[in-house]
């Protein structure tokens, strides 16, 4: 079959056209429809760079926190050396405290190239980075078939990383939770756009990120029950069930069976409501303290910034953002500092259900929108026909959605210097980048330790060399046992005046003692177990 052909008559000459429009106009479409796609990927390429930096240069710089990276670090080369999921920093199973078998993967990277924590802290930069582009994908899919769909998808997800809650996830180091968000968003996608298979392996995968991850996973299966095609709203409507029953499954059997009897870092965070049914029953016998609980301002703040960010959108569909509600009043009315304040890691748990409300809440915003601009147009021109040129029908659209994508972002980097908490975002602490990379130098020094020593050492020092049976912090509980190493930084970091001040005494007793110095380069020291017994 021959290729049609055309004749376009022009004014003074006749042109032809061999299928230039057959080949050229699909050509030009997808070129168009790609480059939010494209600008996402950047993005996230972009973002995990700059997370990467930042975190490699906190561990080089020997001033990364010892919570939770090093608990991380030590369980994963367990993993990988005996299989045992333990830490020297928990009793019993770390399965029984978080439900994170997907730690099994980097353990395996660091069976491969060595054991060493900034391996975390690369997959963390590639988890955050991550997030970008499959957030891009989900909301995409939500908002078709709006034409307008990718321009704001582009432009809520590339503001992402740098929230203010975001640039907390990254100030924790690592956790698992920030790629089962990723793949929880990449599950919708899936849902959305017709590929069952995909939407539950992504789905499963999220779910062994981290227990609490159910909850994410959940929601989109309610998202892909009540917006999905077809039979896409039965396979929606089991992941659903099927998240809700993994969560009790896992919450109230096999975790308490995997403690075996340990009691859960986590059990008093809650134990001031009473405890068991005893919960449901604190809003009336104690309702002064859960409503002091729930209307502290500093967490609403954090949540304000991740709405605003989103431009507000979650507010457009409340029946869909009343599902933030749950995992926000379970983290406000926790006794642990951090998560009551929605910092560090907690906030990850809301990221999906306010994607999602963004999602559902940027169609209607859009359908309001163009309903809008068609009434002025038609109240403006008093109802006449309007003659559009063909060269500003070209142009007008891909402006406007240019002008959508830096309107969307705007918000996000405006918070960003409002919340921030890193550099660039944040100028109050920048030390940690400004000090000399240490790290190395202080592998050396440690390298003769016997693997199953006990070593205490300071804070910074932990999370490098967490990779061994037992180690502590210097400042954590009492002085160093007298079977234990001493290890010391002369340039050590600190996270607070308190912790300085305790560090000072510590060292004046070591240095009174009898502990032999094993090694010193000038700047780290190495003092050996106490001879003889007796307090160091």
């Amino acid at each position: 079959m021959t290729e049609p052909h055309f004749s376009v008559a022009l004014p003074g000459r006749d042109v032809e056209r061999a299928g230039i429009a057959a080949r050229i106009g699909p050509w030009m479409g997808v070129s168009a429809a790609s480059w939010p796609a494209l600008l996402s990927v950047m993005a996230g390429l972009a973002a995990t760079g700059w997370v990467a930096m930042l975190l490699i240069g906190r561990v080089d710089g020997l001033s990364a926190t010892p919570y939770d990276l090093a608990f991380f670090q030590q369980v994963i080369w367990n993993v990988g050396t005996n299989g045992q999921w333990i830490s020297s920093f928990h009793e019993g199973s770390f399965l029984g405290l978080h439900f994170s078998p997907i730690l099994a993967v980097p353990a395996l990277v660091e069976r491969f190239v060595g054991a060493d924590v900034r391996v975390l802290s690369l997959f963390h930069a590639a988890a955050v980075g991550a997030i970008v582009p499959a957030a891009f994908m989900f909301l995409r899919a939500a908002l078709r078939p709006n034409r307008w769909a990718g321009a704001l998808a582009a432009g809520l997800a590339l503001g992402i990383p740098v929230w203010g809650a975001m640039q907390d996830v990254i100030r924790s180091d690592f956790h698992p939770e920030a790629a089962g968000v990723g793949l929880a968003l990449l599950a919708g996608w899936a849902g959305l756009t017709g590929r069952p298979r995909a939407m539950w392996v992504f789905a499963i995968l999220a779910l062994a990120t981290r227990e609490d991850l159910a909850y994410a996973v959940g929601v989109i299966g309610l998202v892909v029950a009540g917006r999905g095609r077809g039979d896409l709203r039965r396979h929606g409507r089991i992941l659903a069930l099927v998240a809700a029953s993994w969560a009790v499954v896992v919450f109230s059997l096999l975790m308490p069976w995997l403690r075996d009897g340990a009691v859960s870092d986590t059990a008093h965070y809650y134990a001031w409501l009473g405890g068991g049914l005893g919960v449901l029953a604190a809003p009336f016998t104690m309702t002064e303290r859960v409503v002091a609980a729930l209307t502290r301002p500093e967490p609403w703040f954090v949540v304000a910034g991740m709405t605003v960010s989103l431009l507000g959108l979650p507010l457009v569909r409340p029946r869909w953002g009343v599902l933030v509600l749950p995992p926000l009043l379970a983290l406000l009315l926790s006794n642990h500092r951090w998560q009551a304040n929605v910092t560090l890691q907690y906030s990850l748990i809301l990221v999906v259900p306010l994607l999602v409300s963004a999602g559902l809440g940027g169609r209607r915003a859009i359908v309001a929108a163009t309903r809008l601009r068609r009434w002025w147009r038609r109240r403006s021109t008093g109802h006449r026909a309007v003659v559009r040129r063909p060269s500003t029908a070209t142009v007008r659209p891909s402006a406007q959605m240019g002008a959508l994508l830096v309107g969307a972002v705007l918000p996000a980097v405006a918070g960003a210097w409002i919340q921030g908490s890193l550099p660039p975002f944040d100028h109050s602490d920048p030390t940690f980048l400004e000090r000399p990379a240490a790290v190395d130098r202080l592998r050396r020094v440690a390298s003769g330790l016997p693997e199953t020593a006990r070593l205490t050492v300071d804070v910074g020092l932990v999370a490098p060399l967490a990779d061994r049976a037992a180690i502590r912090s210097l400042v954590a509980g009492g002085f160093p046992s007298r079977d234990a190493y001493v290890l010391v930084d002369r340039d050590a970091w600190s996270s607070g005046k308190r912790e300085a001040q305790r560090r000072g005494r510590i060292l004046e007793v070591l240095r009174s003692s009898a502990r032999p110095i094993l090694a010193d380069d000038g700047r780290f020291v190495l003092w050996g177990p106490q001879p003889g017994g007796g307090v160091p």
